[in-house]
């Protein structure tokens, strides 16, 4: 009993100063990192490689070291909305952006290169005024990770709600089911290998209906179906019982069903990603083997499965041909997509001067064009489907409407909005619903890299994922987990 007791007392004079010193190297490393960059590694860069790669390189080590200075980016057990965004804007956009540069010699390849590479500098710019304003730390983050869940109702106060919007969403599904002429999921299983007609019934099934419920149905695609199911989830997973337990099972597979129908392949996948991003959150940052394998599959599953069945008997039925066409997809095709943005405005087409925004455009009598469309148009083959769409990263749709200043405007106010709605989210107390509302919304942001800023924030997630956190976990009991007061002056 003694030397145990000896252990515990060193353990407590060891501990602390142990960790002292790691905080001390900690906060040491950045400088140190920075002083070998511009006194060693950028001379020799400056010396040995063609100027636009140093400067490239220079760019993405200050972005770099802004990120890890204001959020902790390269703490992978503590990924949060702007980290989690920025990881895949390098992976999706900035270098195979570099591959598409290379790969183009017309006029707008400059206007991409300073588009995609500005955005690694303004972004960080608008974090560290968010953080300026609401006077946010990085202990904030680290505390809102390490607590436990607050304790909120899970009774039969918190089951009507829920059920409410979940029989709501069911009403809405059979009306776009009676409205939709062709169920595309439907066609493709009666005619595998038929990829053209399944595209065209797509289309036909949602952004070409003639509905005025089409803005409801995605938001219940998109929005309702997936808070319901992560909510249920964390609800069961935290003690709820059977009825969550079920809850969830019906949750999920009805999203997964109604989101299946147009055969589209992200709104499933998507599904499975928020699954993943709650597991993760709930789990305080850590991922155990099986779900780490799990989230990844779940999230390929459908879509490599739409792309076998629709090039059935092709040369791109196989699934190493679905695997390369999908990983093209991801993390080629999204770059190409924004790089057309910046060579088709102003080259061939003038800027839009807002009128991009549809909505606003209508209701101020603007001529407008579609731009999605009309890139979608330029970029496709002979034949290509009128209707065809080209979302690109939400710096695209900035240059289409005032080029390259409001490329950089926007990129500040894209980081200080994914910043702002972060902080607001972390110092909300930690129960199921805000948890589920912070891994819509860090799931939402990610999209900036394929739609535009004012999509995300209106009808992508955002907006929808607090609201719904608001109405269904309005009975959480317990405080909000810390603000700036509490988070002092730590870093």
């Amino acid at each position: 009993m003694l030397n145990l007791k000896l252990v515990s007392d060193a353990r407590a004079i060891v501990g602390p100063a142990l960790r002292g010193v790691g905080s001390f190297f900690g906060e040491m490393l950045g400088p140190a990192s920075a002083l070998v960059f511009f006194l060693v590694v950028l001379p020799i860069l400056l010396f040995t490689l063609p100027w636009l790669i140093s400067l490239s390189a220079t760019i993405m080590f200050v972005s770099l070291w802004m990120m890890q200075r204001q959020i902790g980016i390269f703490n992978l057990r503590r990924i949060t909305i702007p980290a989690f965004f920025y990881l895949l804007y390098l992976v999706v956009i900035l270098v195979p952006g570099f591959f598409v540069y290379t790969d183009e010699v017309t006029n707008g390849r400059w206007r991409f290169l300073f588009g995609i590479e500005s955005a690694l500098i303004t972004v960080p710019v608008g974090i560290w005024i968010a953080n300026f304003v609401w006077r946010y730390r990085k202990a904030e983050t680290e505390r809102f990770f390490a607590a436990d869940l607050a304790p909120e109702a899970m009774g039969s106060a918190a089951v009507r709600p829920f059920l409410f919007l979940l029989i709501a969403s069911y009403v809405l599904v059979v009306a776009n089911i009676i409205e939709t002429p062709v169920i595309p999921l439907l066609y493709l299983i009666r005619n595998p290998g038929d990829a053209v007609n399944a595209a065209l019934a797509r289309e036909d099934a949602f952004k070409l209906l003639d509905s005025n419920l089409t803005y409801a149905y995605y938001v219940v695609r998109g929005s309702v179906f997936p808070f319901l199911a992560i909510l249920a989830f964390g609800r069961w997973r935290s003690g709820g019982g059977k009825v969550w337990k079920r809850l969830f099972w019906i949750s999920l597979w009805s999203g997964v069903f109604y989101a299946s129908l147009t055969i589209e392949k992200l709104p499933v996948a998507a599904i499975f990603a928020l699954l993943g991003l709650f597991y993760y959150l709930m789990k305080k940052g850590k991922m155990g083997r099986f779900v780490s394998i799990a989230a990844p599959v779940g999230f390929l599953s459908f879509p490599l499965l739409v792309v076998m069945v629709a090039y059935q008997g092709g040369k791109d039925a196989g699934i190493g041909s679905a695997l390369a066409a999908l990983g093209q997809r991801i993390f080629y095709s999204p770059a190409e997509v924004l790089f057309a943005y910046f060579e088709i405005f102003p080259n061939i087409i003038s800027f839009q001067h807002g009128a991009s925004l549809l909505k606003l455009a209508h209701l101020m009598g603007w001529s407008t064009i579609d731009i999605p469309n009309t890139v979608g148009l330029y970029m496709g083959p002979p034949g290509t489907g009128q209707s065809v769409s080209a979302n690109a990263c939400f710096l695209g749709n900035l240059n289409a409407d005032f080029g390259l200043p409001a490329v950089v405007i926007g990129g500040v106010i894209a980081g200080f909005a994914i910043q702002a709605i972060n902080i607001y989210l972390l110092r909300r107390p930690k129960t199921n619903a805000n948890l589920a509302a912070y891994a819509v919304c860090m799931w939402s942001f990610s999209t900036l890299n394929s739609s535009a800023l004012t999509t995300v924030l209106l009808s992508g997630g955002v907006t929808f994922g607090i609201v719904l956190s608001w109405i269904l976990g309005k009975r959480a009991k317990s405080p909000p987990l810390l603000g700036p007061e509490a988070a002092g002056a730590e870093t």
